[in-house]
């Protein structure tokens, strides 16, 4: 059985998401609903919209505190990188200029260490379109990637499988890698691989 996976949401453009997961050997279903959590090997919090005063949804907080009482994994990417910081207690800044262009991304090069430098070189070139930012990191945090100009473009758990990226891997991995860009499919394989861990179980 492959490993199931929600995607945190209740809008309908989550394609990209969904296909790299698919490529990774995982299931995806988007909801934004609270109930039955524990059906899930996995969970992924997509990109969005800004926060509003450094202010976590309730009900957001509400599905990652279930992840993480269950001890399952959670990736987190661009706003979803955000949540979490927000999540353990962090804040974020409301603008960070040079990390936006209007209708396409920026690529920017970055430095990576621990798991992401493992995962994708010590310096990997990323996409880039975001208003917000890491601005006073989370508890348990870690930094594990960053722009040249200081912005936080990753951080892990120090001891949960909790991953967050403020680029989109779903942007430039499987069909939609790019010669321009780090290749992004080994992020996805760890997701998997901790999602098949955490439940024991082995893809067919």
């Amino acid at each position: 059985m492959r490993p199931l996976t929600l995607i945190y949401g209740g809008e309908s453009h989550y394609e990209n998401y969904c296909r790299a997961l698919d490529d990774a050997g995982m299931r995806c279903v988007v909801s934004d609903c609270v109930a039955e959590l524990s059906t899930y090997h996995a969970l992924l919090l997509p990109g969005g919209g800004d926060f509003q005063n450094n202010t976590l949804p309730e009900s957001e907080r509400e599905v990652i505190a279930a992840f993480i009482r269950l001890g399952r994994p959670i990736f987190g990417i661009c706003r979803g990188m955000q949540a979490l910081n927000l999540y353990f207690g962090g804040t974020l800044y409301d603008y960070v200029p040079r990390h936006q262009r209007s209708g396409s991304d920026i690529l920017h090069k970055t430095y990576a260490r621990g798991m992401l430098a493992q995962l994708l070189g010590s310096t990997p070139v990323v996409n880039s379109n975001h208003h917000q930012a890491v601005a006073r990191l989370g508890r348990e945090l870690t930094v594990c990637q960053w722009a040249p100009d200081g912005v936080v473009e990753g951080v892990f758990h120090r001891r949960l499988p909790v991953l967050g990226v403020q680029w989109h891997p779903e942007r430039q991995s499987f069909a939609l890698r790019r010669g321009d860009a780090a290749d992004a499919a080994p992020i996805w394989r760890w997701f998997a691989s901790e999602a098949i861990r955490c439940f024991g179980e082995k893809t067919v």
